[in-house]
């Protein structure tokens, strides 16, 4: 994570590191909402995935699943932040 503890109205960064020019796909399961968002890796294989913080429930850990692919090789992790006011 860039930050993981974002002010309300900011931006946070999932920063992944993969193969080059892999598929990334990022869920934050927030308390009331799932939000999805897809990248392609550069060929160093590094995607930022920012997510926008917007009226999140301030002290909720939101857990953001993170999953990778290129051709047959595929892989998976989780990360998290928490927002405030």
């Amino acid at each position: 994570m860039g930050n993981a503890h974002p002010a309300d109205y900011t931006t946070t960064d999932v920063l992944v590191t993969t193969a080059g020019h892999a598929g990334v796909t990022t869920i934050a399961h927030y308390r009331t909402v799932n939000r999805e968002h897809h990248r392609t890796a550069n060929a160093k294989g590094k995607a930022k995935v920012p997510y926008y913080i917007s009226g999140a429930t301030p002290g909720y850990k939101v857990v953001v699943d993170v999953d990778v692919s290129k051709g047959s090789r595929k892989g998976s992790c989780e990360t998290s932040f928490t927002p405030h006011r």
